[in-house]
Order: C-alpha cells, then sequence, then structure tokens
C-alpha cells in the first residue's frame, strides 16, 4: 500500500510533484501569497524542473478556483487552440505500418512524420503561461516578479535532472531531430543522468523577460514573436495575431450535485465533464462496499458507457453541438445505467481498442489557505517534451496541442481555424458542507476515471483528500480489458475474471494525485498526495 503524504496547517499547503514544486508554493505562502498565488508559482517551478511533463510553453492550464471571501468556483480554461490557418486536411494521412504511435492509439491511422505530435505543425497557441498568469492576474495578492523568482532561483542554482533524465532518454530518437532541443536537454551531447545538475541555460533570459515585461509578453511582445519566427521559419503555421489575440477564459464551472455537496469542473474542451458523468451515473446505480468483487465489475460498466458518451459527442463546444445539459442531467445518467439495473451480472465484451499514450506530459498542483481559497491546476505538454521544437534561445519547449485535435477530416474533433483540442486534463472543486477539497492528478485518459473514483470515496465514504490518493484504482475506456492496480487483493482480481471480465494487475494507474483542503469548522488547511505537500504552520 503506498502511503503518501497527510498534512494539516494552520495557513496554507500546497501539493505537487516535483516536492521542490510544493515547497516553492510553500514558501510564496510564507511570504503573505494565497493559494492563488502558490499554485501560480509552484506551477511555474514544475515548469522548470520537470519540463518533459509541463512547461512555460506547454499546450494547456485547466484548473477550478474557489474564492474564498464570495464562495465562488470558477473554471479556468488555458487550452491551446489551433491557429487561423489550420485546416481540416493539414495532416498527411498514410498506411498505418503497425507501429505503435499517438495516432495509431488515440485516432486509429497514421500521419506522415507523425507531423501532428511532433515539429512546428503541432504547435497550437501554447496555454500554460497564460493559465499561470491568469489565476495570478485575477486573485493573487503578491506582485508577478514575486510569483517567478522562485523559479529563477531554482535556475541560478541549479538541480538534478531527476525524472527528466528518463524523459530524455526514452525520447532521444526524435529529441536529436531538432537541435536547439538537443542542445537545451543534453548539453554534453549525450543523455544526462538523473543525479547531474542543471541550470536550463537560455531559460533564465525568457524568465527575466517575463518578470519584467508580464506574462503576456509571451503572447503579444519579444517572447511571442520569437515563438511565431521559429515555428515559422521551420513549417509551422503559428502567427503573431493567433498569439495576440489569445485570452484564457474564466467562466461559470460545469457541476452536479452529490447530496449537499456540490461538485465543479472546468468546461470544455478539457476532460472533466466525463468525470462528472461517471459520478452522476455511480449516484443513480449505487455501488456496493469496495470490498466487493461486484463494485468493481459495476463500477468498470459504467466507465464503458461513459468513454462511449465522451467519444461520440465531445469536442470544441464553439464548432460542435455538444448536448452538455444532457450529458450532465441526473435523468440522463438514470436512463444510461438502466442496462446495468436490468443485467447486473452482464460484462460487456465489445472488441477492444488500441491502448492509450502513457501518461508523460501531465502534472497537478493544489493549493488551499485558510482565508478559504482553493485551488487545483492541471498542466501539460501533452506527451513527454510536447511537439519537441524548442526556441531557439529562449530554452522554450513548446506543447503539442494540436495532436490532441483528430487528424482526420470530418469528425467532431477534426482539425479547424481557432479550435480548441478536445484534452484528457481535469480536476475537481469538491464543496461539502464542512470541507472544500481540490483534487487532480496526471495520467492521459485514465485522469477521468481516477477523479471521479477519488470523488466518489469523499463524497460518499468521507475519505480525506489523502485517503483518496493512495486509494485503489481501476481503468477502463469504451471496451475490455480493465486495468486494476496491484494493491486489489488477488482474490478479487480472480473473482472479476471468474464474472468474465479481461482483467489486467498493473503497478500503476495514472499519476500522482494532489489535494488540497480547507476545513471550516477547525479553520485549517489539509494536503494530501502519492508524492509531496508542503504546509506552513504545520500541526504537530
Amino acid at each position: 500500500m503506498i502511503e503518501g503524504v497527510d498534512v494539516t496547517a494552520k495557513r496554507g499547503v500546497v501539493a505537487a510533484d516535483p516536492p521542490e514544486a510544493a515547497r516553492v508554493g510553500a514558501r510564496v505562502l510564507e511570504a503573505g501569497g494565497n493559494a492563488m498565488d502558490a499554485a501560480s508559482a509552484a506551477s511555474m517551478a514544475c515548469c522548470m524542473l520537470q519540463p518533459g511533463s509541463t512547461g512555460v510553453g506547454g499546450y494547456v492550464c485547466c484548473g477550478v478556483v474557489l474564492e474564498g471571501d464570495t464562495g465562488k468556483v470558477w473554471s479556468v480554461d488555458a487550452n491551446s487552440i489551433a491557429p487561423a490557418a489550420a485546416h481540416e486536411n493539414m495532416y498527411e494521412l498514410v498506411s498505418d505500418n503497425g507501429r505503435a504511435s499517438l495516432n495509431r492509439s488515440e485516432y486509429h491511422c497514421s500521419v506522415q512524420d507523425d507531423a501532428n505530435v511532433y515539429g512546428p505543425l503541432a504547435v497550437g497557441v501554447p496555454g500554460m503561461m497564460a493559465g499561470m498568469g491568469i489565476v495570478w492576474e485575477r486573485w493573487g495578492r503578491l506582485e508577478w516578479a514575486d510569483i517567478v523568482a522562485p523559479s529563477q532561483r531554482l535556475l541560478a542554482e541549479g538541480f538534478p535532472y531527476a525524472k527528466t533524465a528518463n524523459h530524455i532518454s526514452a525520447k532521444e530518437e526524435v529529441i536529436r531531430r531538432f537541435p536547439a532541443t538537443a542542445t537545451h536537454l543534453m548539453p554534453d551531447g549525450k543523455v544526462p543522468n538523473a543525479e547531474d545538475v542543471w541550470h536550463r541555460p537560455d531559460m533564465e533570459k525568457t524568465l527575466e523577460r517575463v518578470a519584467a515585461a508580464g506574462w503576456r509578453d509571451f503572447y503579444e511582445g519579444e517572447i511571442g514573436r520569437k515563438i511565431v519566427g521559429h515555428i515559422r521559419q521551420t513549417g509551422g503555421v503559428l502567427a503573431l495575431e493567433d498569439m495576440a489575440s489569445y485570452e484564457p477564459r474564466i467562466t461559470e464551472p460545469y457541476t452536479t450535485k452529490w447530496g449537499d455537496a456540490v461538485v465543479s469542473s472546468p468546461i470544455l474542451t478539457n476532460g472533466s465533464i466525463t468525470a462528472l458523468q461517471v459520478l452522476n451515473m455511480v449516484e443513480a446505480l449505487g455501488l456496493p462496499e469496495d470490498d466487493a468483487a461486484n463494485h468493481w465489475h459495476l463500477y468498470a460498466e459504467i466507465l464503458k458507457l461513459a468513454w462511449r458518451d465522451r467519444l461520440r459527442y465531445l469536442a470544441d463546444p464553439d464548432f460542435v453541438d455538444v448536448p452538455v445539459d444532457r450529458l450532465l442531467s441526473r435523468d440522463y445518467a438514470f436512463g444510461r445505467v438502466e442496462s446495468i439495473r436490468q443485467f447486473p451480472v452482464h460484462v460487456d465484451r465489445r472488441v477492444p481498442q488500441d491502448g492509450p499514450e502513457p501518461p508523460d506530459g501531465t502534472l497537478h498542483v493544489s493549493a488551499a489557505d485558510t482565508d478559504g481559497n482553493v485551488v487545483g491546476l492541471t498542466i501539460s505538454q501533452g506527451g513527454a517534451f510536447g511537439s519537441c521544437v524548442t526556441v531557439p534561445g529562449t530554452g522554450i519547449i513548446l506543447g503539442h496541442g494540436m495532436c490532441r485535435l483528430d487528424p482526420r477530416p470530418g469528425r467532431a474533433n477534426s482539425v479547424a481555424p481557432r479550435k480548441r483540442p478536445l484534452n484528457n486534463t481535469g480536476n475537481m472543486m469538491i464543496r461539502i458542507p464542512d470541507r472544500d477539497i481540490a483534487i487532480g492528478l496526471p495520467g492521459g485518459r485514465r485522469i477521468k476515471n481516477v477523479t471521479a473514483r477519488a470523488a466518489y470515496l469523499i463524497l460518499e465514504r468521507g475519505y480525506t483528500g489523502h485517503q483518496a490518493a493512495i486509494a485503489p484504482r481501476m481503468h477502463v475506456e469504451t471496451c475490455e480489458p480493465v486495468q486494476i492496480l496491484d494493491t486489489v487483493d488477488q482474490e478479487m482480481v480472480e473473482e472479476l475474471r471468474a464474472m468474465g471480465h479481461e482483467v489486467e494487475v498493473v503497478s500503476g494507474v495514472a499519476g500522482c494525485m494532489n489535494c488540497a483542503e480547507y476545513l471550516k469548522a477547525e479553520g485549517v488547511v489539509r494536503g494530501g498526495s502519492n508524492t509531496s505537500v508542503a504546509g506552513i504552520d504545520r500541526q504537530q
């Protein structure tokens, strides 16, 4: 059993991985910042420390923010947008050579040179910097330079490559196709060791500019011009107007209810609507205790239904008529699980599809303070190092938001000018009468299923964020096989197989879950994580 970390504090907590990012957020709280300042600073530190997972040029930052003074919950949507020059036939589809790839696993096709995954044509407008910037701009207390300064100190002092060394080793062949990226990640010309110290040459100049000119310079100023200049010179279609016109969206979130609790999530085209739908179906059907095989059986059947709806209906609502209200309605959830209610022991055994991509390119930060502010931000490059394109002289590695659009024409999520791609990121704000909790994690397609189950455990079983983070997990999409964590009793696994499930026992389902809670009656905050939590004025 993974024990994880559980911290209660009198002033503030930040849950993040890598651990140093959590400590950065805690120091910002200690300096007088609030949870929003801390979340933005910790997210930027993640960009420095683990660029395989996220970066200032990452394609998406999505989140939920609870204002302590008003009790209002907001959706933060800083997803990538396709360039105005993008079109549905911009990628050349080629015969499937059977080689494992994102396109094969996600879209059941092959693209010439994987141009929607790697290289300049994979780059849409990067939303990561805007997401961090808008959270600070809208709600932060400190100066913007105070948000950037901890990351500048990280670069000045240097830090171990750590997980980044593994990401580089796994992507070495692709990285070496892009000289600026190879130089930035491998300054000695070879794959680094995890313990080697890195200062990220050129990134310090980018942070110096951002600290002085503000985050919008990334889109409207000198940095934006450098990004566009390199992309255009190397064959991409991103334009200055695409960058200058970009604005993250702060809106009402999607919500559902569970008894007297309210659960909120970021809007489309982020992924949490699927987790909300799973919650609705779980409530409509009801689940037995989770030490029973039938609990996992019924949850698997619900997940299949939710994933079929996701892949059938979801895309950018500005381009496609997405039935959001219907998908989130309790009546729809009740009707959707009727077949399970009528045939409770039936195992749906449709032909399996290829598996999802490995969850290399995402992280999550949660923060809370004792003013009642609670924040969850999910941040991503996509796959490891995103497009693998680095803007020379800046250290900025750009995410590959375009690969989250379907390269095949004529589909709901196909490429179109200024279209937002459907992505897998997602998180939740859970408001219970006695506490408010932000939860989230990385993990590609697995995010939705694990988030929904964690929310269920918090809502129905009264779990803390920490308990939910380390609880057993399951993943299945439209069809078998079912993946289940090896922490689940083997006898339970055999019972599921006897019921007719194809079960794969795995060592991990998605990544590190990070949770931050505000406990209203006690006036304290609590952080829970698989990995790392930093708190200010920790209770003994």
